[in-house]
């Protein structure tokens, strides 16, 4: 079977479809455009953050101001997203990629508008599981954002 192209993921519709969500995610991430990444997100969606604690779970109701804070803290982005596999089993996905994302952070600034923190650059490179759900025609990000 042929594969989409850049992957070894079989080239059939519905994984196209699952790959054009997660590509919107990424460009909206991009973008900063907390609008466009909430459009991927279905309103199940729940995230432990990967740890046993609870406290840092994340849930859909959340997701708005929690991306309001973290894009504000944000200069600029570059985000790629190398797909490996997916899994889909009825009307659930499961998708692993490799990201590679850099962010360049603004300063942190004290009361009276002085730098307290300095810019810097962060980046992250490591494997994530996205997980997806299809209602109807479309599919949303379950966990994973």
């Amino acid at each position: 079977m042929p594969t989409i192209p850049g992957t070894e993921i079989p080239d059939t519709d519905e994984n196209r479809e699952i790959l054009q969500v997660l590509e919107r995610y990424r460009t909206a991430m991009v973008r900063q455009d907390r609008a466009a990444i909430l459009s991927t997100a279905h309103e199940t969606y729940y995230d432990e953050s990967g740890t046993d604690d609870p406290s840092d779970d994340i849930v859909y109701e959340e997701l708005p101001q929690l991306l309001t804070i973290r894009l504000a803290q944000v200069d600029s982005i570059r985000f790629t997203m190398e797909y490996l596999d997916i899994y889909v089993r009825n009307d659930r996905a499961t998708v692993h990629v490799w990201i590679d994302a850099a962010f360049h952070m603004k300063p942190i600034l004290n009361e009276d508008g002085t730098p307290r923190l300095q810019p810097r650059f962060a980046r992250q490179q490591d494997y994530a599981k996205f997980e997806l759900l299809r209602e109807g025609d479309s599919w949303r990000i379950t966990k994973g954002i």
